[in-house]
């Protein structure tokens, strides 16, 4: 503060106005303050016990190599992440507050609701990809379906019998259903639950029949025999499940879907602000340590750039947009 007063009354003692001295003198500051200057939050929308296992892997290492902690929060509600993707889009732009999300919040919850309180394209800037998964598609061992076509064959003979699990309306697994019978003309009756633990336990319970979840949730369960794989979404065949086909193998081409796990700050954020974040976020991903333990929660690391990474997005928006649409589905 001694400082700022001397340099002030330096500037006034050369002929400028004080009011135009202390904005120059402000605006220098705030040019000169170094990023990060305090914590850093990293929110994630939804319930303890997911998304954000993988946010503490990418917080310690921005911690790391920015010099600051780096405090995961979790701020779940709304449909599918939208409290919390709120709360960011709201955040001062200042890269200290950021969001570490799936695709819900940015794409099929963002198709549906109304009143988001924040556009999932122009409120945030995306910062850099982390890692990606395919979903996979599976029944309770009771439905008498061992490929994708079996199971529209048995849903069609058996309407409304299949009951859809989801982890909320908006989310994926929703709208992947909603697609589904957009495509095929079958029945299912949907079932929300809040988050993929409980959706999960009445799966294997066979209260529900038909769930569609990214492989790290739901391949210990395929494993043990306790949920039998149907197909994944990715054009190619995953490693975990190399036996299993992909969608358009099985004859639906434009079932190809992917989970992925991203970091995005606020609107109007600086450049050089993500800029730096994604590089540092990119080269922990190149580290055989951090590959290592992406890979042990069963996902693949992507490492692209903010640009990439906006494409991304509104496709992926613009696509379940479409989805909703067709379906008729508003949610204010």
């Amino acid at each position: 503060m001694r400082r700022k007063q001397i340099v002030l009354a330096a500037l006034v003692a050369a002929g400028l106005n004080a009011c135009l001295a202390a904005g120059l003198l402000a605006a220098g500051t705030a040019v000169a303050e170094p990023y990060p200057s305090r914590p850093i939050k990293l929110i994630v929308p939804f319930p303890p016990g997911g998304a954000d296992v993988m946010a503490r892997l990418v917080a310690d290492r921005l911690s790391a190599a920015l010099g600051q902690p780096v405090i995961v929060e979790n701020r779940a509600g709304g449909g599918g992440g939208t409290v919390g993707a709120k709360a960011v889009a709201a955040a001062d732009p200042d890269g200290h507050t950021l969001l570490f999300t799936s695709p819900g919040p940015l794409t099929t919850s963002a198709a549906i609701y109304r009143n988001l309180g924040y556009d999932p394209i122009k409120s945030f800037v995306p910062v850099a990809m982390i890692a990606v998964s395919p979903f996979v598609l599976v029944v309770h061992p009771s439905v008498p379906a061992r490929s994708a076509q079996e199971l529209v064959a048995y849903a069609r003979a058996n309407p409304g019998k299949i009951s859809l699990a989801s982890v909320g309306y908006g989310t994926f697994p929703h709208m992947f259903g909603e697609l589904l019978k957009q495509r095929t003309g079958i029945e299912t009756v949907h079932v929300p639950y809040r988050g993929s633990a409980p959706a999960i336990t009445d799966l294997l319970a066979g209260q529900v029949q038909l769930y569609i979840d990214n492989t790290r949730n739901i391949l210990p369960f395929i494993q043990a025999g306790k949920l039998r794989a149907l197909a994944v979404t990715s054009e190619a065949r995953t490693a975990e499940l190399p036996d299993l086909p992909t969608m358009p193998e099985s004859g639906y081409p434009e079932f190809l879907a992917t989970y992925w796990n991203g970091v995005l700050a606020p609107a109007g954020t600086a450049d050089a602000i993500v800029d730096r974040l994604n590089a540092v976020i990119n080269a922990s991903l190149a580290t055989s340590e951090m590959r290592a333990s992406v890979t042990k929660l069963g996902m693949t690391p992507k490492i692209a750039s903010p640009r990439e990474f906006a494409a991304l997005i509104s496709t992926e928006f613009s696509r379940w947009k479409a989805v909703a649409k067709a379906a008729d589905i508003t949610i204010d």
